[in-house]
């Protein structure tokens, strides 16, 4: 179930309140309920924008512009409110129960078609050894799933969103990517990165000196498959003055026995089979021309070090958390969930 708490807000809250939560927000639209979680109706930034364009009052709340006529999901109807929404242009449909009360939030990919100058980088340079043997003869973003290459869904998805500037970094088996490339005709400027030995997740950005390059870029590992926006990860950079932001994904942890809790070996109670919930490192980054000044060219480097290392020389670095579809396929038993999603 996705965070959705965050969309909410309360029908009675003062409308600079909503304008606050929005500004905050990936998706601008709040979803209103009651004081019993019942949904309401919907605002968005326009909605706000149109009531304070028309009207100079300003004791107003939520339930005075809100549209009560939302577009909303129920469990049997889901898939038909997504597609209505598409064609509306709406990003972002609550789900309720059969009694309205809201349960859920769901997040609607829509084709962007507007032309993006920031580069795109793909990490595809790792021998995937975990994947071993299908990765004995073709690297791992070649992996079919779905049908289709890893790879080719991650430029198809990068395409969709108006990005043209691709660099992909390759190593291990390079000729077999660089082929398919050459074969596909993907509508894009595709340029690559040869590592003749392994620089990890971020060394060889140290060679994007030899292309022209449009900042912040992107980089997303090359076995990692999200639907997230690219564009609202730069566009919260821009808002918030980051020059670095990590993607996050929250998971939950489940453990299956009795959690003491003790202080200084005194027991202090005990909890039964605690969830525990994390926000981890989910493999896409934004990434500024100051973080790749950084790098020293050659140099083996690993994501997490470029970022401490941006941190000792005072670069601000945000985080964004995606509740998109979002899968590392970096195991057998990943591979298997990921190509049953995509078959569907």
């Amino acid at each position: 179930m996705r965070d959705y708490k965050k969309y909410t807000i309360n029908r009675n809250e003062a409308l600079v309140i909503a304008l606050k939560k929005l500004n905050k927000l990936t998706h601008k639209i709040l979803i209103v309920i009651d004081d019993q979680n019942k949904l309401c109706g919907t605002i968005s930034d326009g909605d706000l924008r149109r009531w304070f364009i028309n009207s100079y009052l300003v004791n107003y709340t939520c339930k005075d512009i809100m549209n009560s006529n939302c577009i909303y999901a129920e469990k049997n109807n889901l898939k038909d409110k997504i597609c209505l929404a598409k064609k509306k242009g709406i990003t972002l449909i609550p789900e309720v129960d059969d009694k309205k009360h809201l349960i859920d939030m769901h997040e609607v990919f829509i084709k962007i078609t507007e032309k993006k100058t920031n580069t795109i980088v793909i990490m595809a340079g790792g021998r995937g050894s975990r994947l071993l043997p299908l990765t004995k003869s073709i690297p791992k973003p070649m992996i079919k799933v779905g049908g289709k290459p890893i790879l080719a869904r991650i430029i198809e998805k990068v395409i969709q969103e108006g990005f043209e500037n691709i660099i992909i970094s390759v190593g291990y088996l390079s000729n077999i990517i660089e082929n398919f490339i050459k074969d596909s005709n993907f509508e894009a400027n595709i340029s690559f990165i040869h590592e003749d030995k392994p620089l990890g997740t971020a060394g060889c950005l140290g060679y994007l000196n030899k292309f022209t390059i449009n900042y912040p870029i992107i980089v997303t590992n090359g076995d990692i498959l999200c639907e997230c926006n690219f564009q609202s990860i730069i566009d919260k950079a821009e808002q918030e003055g980051y020059e670095g932001m990590m993607l996050g994904k929250e998971e939950k942890i489940f453990m299956p026995f009795g959690v003491i809790n003790n202080e200084n070996g005194r027991w202090k109670g005990l909890i039964e089979k605690p969830t525990y919930t994390y926000l981890i490192n989910a493999g896409i980054y934004l990434i500024s021309k100051k973080m790749i000044k950084l790098i020293k060219k050659s140099e083996y480097l690993d994501m997490n070090s470029l970022f401490e290392r941006s941190l000792e020389n005072n670069i601000k670095l945000g985080v964004e958390d995606t509740t998109q579809y979002w899968i590392d396929i970096g195991r057998h038993e990943s591979l298997r969930l990921a190509d049953n999603y995509f078959r569907e």
